[in-house]
């Protein structure tokens, strides 16, 4: 074997050595990264960013692998168990979905209704009212024989299940016109759904009253009505 032969075999065998190595350093990292994450599992996420009360298709999420050892054990792992659920708050793009998150749509459940009526744009909305949202429906009611002019809360801490979009609505009355009406939907007993038929029916106006979050306190009766005094 004359020199340069022995120069290449001795090349030969410090490449493969290297080679080896390097295969065994990526080994060492793969189970050093292996070790401090874990097994993997499956969960579902967000792929958009939801309001509250946003019926959940399956198109808004998607599948992934994640660290079991940072999937919590309410981590939802198939998008089947989402079906007919609406998020309970607002939610953003990649959210784990977790049991609680989504809840079933309250206007179908037991007991419940979905009412909706039109509310003028400027004093019953006013851009401030969102799904989600709890308000009192206050109506105001005109002078009769029998009684003065009052507004009365006629139904209180009704859960608002979607506003829509204004549009133009016909005024009734003698002098013809039209106004911006927001249609507006909420999840009601059968008895409040009653008495907000009545009330549309038979009112002036109505008004939103936009509650705090967490209020749920009831309204003493006495504070329920204004009543004009006369003088």
């Amino acid at each position: 074997m004359n020199p340069r032969q022995r120069r290449g075999a001795l090349l030969l065998v410090v490449t493969s050595l290297c080679a080896i190595a390097v295969f065994l350093g990526l080994l060492t990292y793969v189970g050093s990264v292996s070790s401090q994450v874990g097994p993997m599992a499956t969960a579902v996420q967000l792929k958009q960013g939801v309001e509250p009360l946003t019926p959940i298709e399956p198109e808004m999420l998607e599948v992934v692998e994640v660290p079991e050892r940072w999937v919590p054990d309410t981590a939802i792992a198939s998008v089947d168990e989402t079906a007919g659920l609406v998020s309970a708050t607002g939610y953003e793009a990649g959210t784990l979905v977790q049991t609680g998150m989504l809840v079933p749509r309250p206007g179908i459940q037991p007991g419940f209704r979905e009412v909706a009526i039109i509310v003028d744009a400027e004093t019953g909305v006013a851009g401030k009212v969102s799904p989600g949202d709890h308000v009192d429906i206050i109506a105001t009611v005109e002078e009769t024989e029998d009684r003065p002019p009052s507004s009365e809360v006629w139904v209180e801490n009704a859960l608002v299940l979607d506003v829509g979009l204004p549009s133009e609505i016909e005024e009734e009355g003698d002098d013809f016109g039209t106004s911006q009406g927001v249609p507006v939907t909420f999840a009601l007993t059968t008895e409040d759904s009653l008495r907000l038929a009545y009330a549309e029916s038979f009112s002036v106006k109505l008004r939103l009253a936009l509650r705090g979050a967490g209020d749920e306190q009831r309204l003493p009766q006495d504070e329920r009505t204004y009543t004009a005094q006369g003088e």
